[in-house]
């Protein structure tokens, strides 16, 4: 059992990293390709595709993971039909809204938003299969997916390298080609085809879910882009700037909690299938797990030598790395909070999690507006860890309550019913 769920989790990681690198990739291409005027434009349209993703995760991936993890193979086929119907209907709707909106805005931004808004349902759709297959324990086959997506991706890049025409409206159009290659893949692979037509179905059946997950998104998100603007304008732009740059040097533990957090509600569902008790002992090994990891982490950074992190982040270095045990301590409380997390998904207990959400982004928004403007730096990233260590307290209670909601008259074992009823906010990437 144990060398299962590893396995799982493995996958998972490596999924995410595979899905990391191909925008990664996108962004480097872009800044190369473009001026500066064009970057920006490409800023915008990133933005708003993470917009549509979240809320694309929120109203179909992550109720199905919720709803259908762990399932006979006839029901998680049905609610992965109805799940990825319901992501081609939002690429839909975003997607008008961008080709809309874009001669409008003009300029530099007209053309990259029209190819994201074309493309938009396809990359919303390959994103909810990754979803599906770890779902059904299946996070070989979203590796699959994500592997022949960027085959696709790498080669159109290099077509477009070749014959001259990177530009970044090209360019957002061809990482959009490729992501909906790896949607058609992923039907292959699922062996279903989406129903978006059975749309109001599912939002029928998900009501307790999708708003409360959605606000959780748009709460995360809303907090996220404060912190920024308002240390930005309390400490200035180079405090800003050093703070960025210090999370870049934990960017590997983001794409290690995103990889783990794709499995962990799954396999967090089949546990409640034996007993919420048991759900919230593997949660807390979770945290565990991963507060190791973060505190790891954090030494090495702490450890590393000035030359080699020059090499790596530049002169930004020297004022990057005093932040170094503020975001060690910040990241070890975001892992105990992911624990904690992934159990009241897992509940289903979506009320608890957007309460605790919302909580917690008043605090990190606190926290980094008063560091800041005690301390700079410093003090934001002393903020933000501080806010997070009292948000797991938050995430904890929650969770308690959520397990003992799901223990009546005392029984410590549920049978598992048919429907099993970033972070950091300064820096996110999906």
């Amino acid at each position: 059992m144990t060398g299962r769920v590893l396995q799982r989790a493995g996958w998972g990681v490596a999924d995410q990293g595979l899905s990391s690198l191909t925008n990664f990739a996108l962004g480097i291409l872009v800044a190369r390709s473009a001026t500066a005027a064009g970057f920006g434009a490409f800023s915008v349209v990133f933005a708003s595709f993470t917009l549509a993703l979240g809320l694309s995760r929120a109203v179909s991936s992550e109720a199905l993971v919720v709803r259908y993890s762990g399932r006979d193979a006839v029901a998680w086929r049905r609610g992965t039909t109805n799940a990825t119907g319901v992501a081609i209907i939002v690429g839909v709707v975003a997607g008008t809204c961008c080709a809309m909106i874009a001669p409008v805005l003009g300029g530099a931004l007209a053309a990259p938003l029209v190819a994201l808004g074309v493309t938009l349902p396809g990359l919303l759709l390959q994103d909810c299969w990754r979803y599906a297959f770890f779902a059904n324990g299946e996070g070989r086959k979203a590796f699959v997916n994500d592997a022949i997506y960027a085959a696709v991706l790498l080669a159109s890049f290099g077509a477009l390298m070749s014959f001259g025409r990177a530009t970044v409206a090209s360019l957002v159009l061809v990482w959009g080609a490729a992501a909906t290659a790896g949607a058609a893949v992923g039907m292959f692979q699922a062996r279903t085809v989406p129903a978006p037509h059975r749309v109001r179905s599912w939002a029928r059946e998900q009501r307790d879910l999708i708003p409360r997950y959605a606000g959780e998104f748009l709460a995360s998100t809303v907090a996220g882009q404060l912190s920024i603007f308002l240390v930005g304008v309390i400490a200035g732009l180079g405090t800003l700037g050093s703070l960025r740059a210090a999370y870049l040097l934990f960017g590997p533990l983001q794409v290690l909690f995103m990889g783990i957090g794709l499995v962990a509600v799954p396999e967090l569902v089949r546990i409640l299938a034996r007993s919420p008790r048991h759900l919230q002992r593997a949660s807390a090994h979770l945290s565990a797990a991963l507060a190791a990891v973060a505190l790891t982490w954090g030494v090495t950074v702490m450890l590393t030598p000035t030359s080699l992190g020059r090499a790596v982040i530049g002169s930004v270095w020297s004022t990057a790395h005093p932040l170094a045990i503020a975001l060690t301590m910040g990241w070890m409380a975001s892992a105990v909070i992911a624990g904690a997390a992934a159990g009241v998904r897992a509940l289903a207990a979506a009320k608890r999690g957007l309460a605790a959400r919302i909580a917690g982004s008043l605090l990190g928004i606190c926290g980094a507006v008063i560091g800041a403007r005690a301390d700079g730096a410093r003090g934001a990233a002393w903020g933000l860890a501080l806010g997070a260590c009292v948000e797991c307290t938050l995430w904890w209670m929650q969770l308690g309550r959520a397990v003992r909601d799901r223990e009546p008259s005392g029984s410590a074992v549920i049978d598992a019913a048919p429907f099993v009823v970033r972070r950091h906010a300064v820096v996110e990437e999906c």
